[in-house]
């Protein structure tokens, strides 16, 4: 009887010795295989997938002296082979997904199939094992080559949208109103329009990126779009233009920071996305800091040149290097951890294998949960896309979460305004200007520090309420005196509320962890939460409510107070569930003995 050599489980194609089932169990943390392409690999995968689907507890095979032992057998007869295709034949249900889980019996194991894995193109490549200094020295490696690639870029991506969305605001210090003959409802509309298409399209835009999978192109391209737009308002004459304009640059803005985040998920573990999304926001509190200092520069030495308006100059100059970012960014940023072709296949096979130890499932829609199994079965991409976007608004988690940032948002909000804010103590326009860089500067440091520690601590929900505390302490101290430096002192307070905002997208993230279509939409979803108070916080700081702002710091400080209610309330929700997943249950199809459990 002729034998052939059977498939051989993850350790053993890691350089390491065969060890026991136990042994390999506590070396791997999750017993992940990688299958060599030969026909006794297509046999295993058919018995699995028997296994899978029998009633049974076990599938015996043909002259074997028991049942096959997915850890043990070390070798699988002619017979056996012959045994387990004609039982195949007869099954409903044989998986050739990359990813599989045996959910009869108790093993549960996890297992990754090379030869279906992207299309089998890690077919014997072979990485060393978790947890040797070998693993953990190129795992630094290719965050660090990861890191360098996408974070520069992303932030000077960010810095540019939040100038391109907020130079509004700079050149009202100008000459913009009285130019263009804007009332003061006028003015607030075009602040607001921007935030109305930008919430209408983020999850559309969100959706395409995951199904384009191209996000070294997609965010660019949106990039692009908008700086252009931005250049455009340098030659508008009136109301009408302007609002038009501003509406188009919400469209293609809306791309940019919830498809950001989705991207950043796809690269890093619940442990490591925290401190990555706040140096990512510091482009937009840096901005914010840098906006007044362009501005002053702008404001004070353009006016008149080539017969323009200094307002005039500020959207042209921050558009043509908005345009020229996008055009940069392109050859730099890498696609997916499958998908970028400057990373080495060990590189790429070890991107992809770090977000399936996260998590115990790969990151992939057509294998994801038992509760994505209508994705599974749509017809097209329209469909799956439809479907990830029900099962996150069907998901209680992040419906809290929706909750918890847009009353964090409507604190924040008063970002639309700040120059205005500051305005309001009554320096003149470069000191205002000048001021308005401090306050950003500092929520800028302590985002990062706040971040880190998170990551460090694995802990987030403590980490999210100092934010709004101290936010809130500032609302107080606006509300109840005009004096000029205690109210500076209170603006260092207020835009500490970004402490929190961050962070609270990073746990959204790990939050809904699988599969990515639902993680794309929720993300999306959550954020039009957080940008709808961006249209409402401009008329609640309206002309003529200067200096107290009585309406507009009362209803920023209610909301402060119900976003720390949100946070603890998903802390408790977070904890119930993982109770289940110590138990051995399941949540959202991820399975507790894979070892994945929520951070609260």
């Amino acid at each position: 009887m002729m034998r052939r050599k059977c498939v051989r489980p993850y350790h053993a194609l890691c350089h390491t010795p065969r060890s026991s089932p136990r042994e390999s169990r506590r070396v791997e943390g999750i017993d992940v295989r990688l299958y060599p392409l030969c026909q006794a690999d297509i046999d295993m995968s058919l018995y699995h997938a028997l296994k899978r689907s029998s009633s049974s507890e076990e599938v015996p095979l043909l002259n074997n002296s028991g049942p096959l032992d997915p850890l043990g057998v070390d070798e699988l007869t002619d017979e056996d082979a012959d045994a387990l295709s004609s039982m195949a034949g007869s099954s409903a249900n044989t998986s050739t997904s990359a990813l599989s889980t045996s959910t009869e019996n108790s093993l549960d194991l996890l297992y990754v199939d090379l030869e279906t894995l992207h299309g089998g193109e890690f077919i014997g490549v072979r990485l060393p094992p978790k947890g040797s200094l070998e693993r953990n020295e190129m795992e630094r490696k290719l965050k660090m080559k990861i890191d360098m690639a996408i974070l520069p870029i992303v932030i000077s991506m960010y810095m540019l949208n939040y100038l391109d969305r907020n130079n509004i605001a700079a050149a009202k210090l100008g000459s913009i109103i009285e130019d263009l003959n804007l009332s003061g409802t006028q003015y607030s509309s075009c602040v607001s329009i921007l935030f109305v298409s930008y919430t209408l399209m983020q999850v559309p835009s969100n959706l395409i990126l995951e199904k384009v999978g191209h996000p070294s192109i997609y965010l660019p391209t949106a990039m692009a779009i908008w700086g252009l737009l931005s250049i455009l308002v340098t030659f508008v004459n009136g109301y009408r233009e302007l609002l038009y304009i501003r509406f188009l640059i919400g469209f293609a803005e809306a791309a940019f920071y919830p498809g950001t985040v989705f991207y950043m998920s796809c690269w890093y573990t619940k442990y490591e996305i925290a401190k990555r999304s706040a140096i990512f926001v510091c482009g937009s509190w840096l901005s914010g800091a840098f906006s007044g200092l362009v501005a002053y520069g702008v404001l004070e030495n353009l006016e008149g040149v080539w017969g323009l308006s200094a307002w005039r100059w500020l959207f042209l100059i921050e558009g043509t290097i908005t345009v020229a970012v996008a055009l940069i960014a392109m050859p730099i940023l890498p696609n997916l951890p499958a998908t970028t072709r400057w990373l080495s296949k060990e590189e790429r096979l070890l991107g992809v294998l770090r977000m399936i130890e996260d998590v115990g499932q790969q990151d992939d829609d057509t294998t994801a949960s038992s509760q994505s199994s209508s994705t599974r079965k749509a017809s097209s991409k329209f469909a799956s896309a439809m479907m990830g976007f029900v099962m996150a608004v069907k998901d209680p988690k992040v419906l809290n979460i929706l909750q918890m940032m847009f009353s964090l948002a409507m604190t924040g909000g008063i970002n639309t305004v700040f120059p205005t804010i500051v305005d309001s103590l009554g320096f003149s326009r470069p000191k205002t200007l000048l001021l308005t860089a401090p306050p950003w500067i500092l929520c800028s440091i302590t985002s990062v520090m706040n971040s880190f520690h998170s990551d460090k601590t694995g802990e987030r929900c403590m980490h999210m309420l100092w934010g709004p505390c101290l936010a809130l302490f500032g609302f107080f101290i606006c509300i109840f005196t005009t004096s000029t430096i205690l109210r500076y002192i209170a603006m260092l307070f207020l835009l500490q509320i970004y402490n929190s905002w961050s962070l609270g997208f990073a746990w959204m993230a790990t939050t809904v962890p699988r599969p990515p279509i639902k993680r794309a939409a929720a993300v999306a979803f959550v954020n039009i939460g957080g940008n709808i108070p961006n249209i409402i916080v401009p008329f609640l700081f309206y002309q003529g409510s200067e200096p107290k702002f009585y309406l507009g710091f009362g209803v920023c400080a209610l909301f402060a107070i119900l976003g720390m209610l949100g946070a603890l309330t998903l802390r408790a929700q977070l904890r119930r569930l993982n109770v289940k997943l110590e138990m051995g249950g399941k949540v959202d199809g991820l399975d507790g003995r894979t070892g994945f459990r929520f951070i609260y």
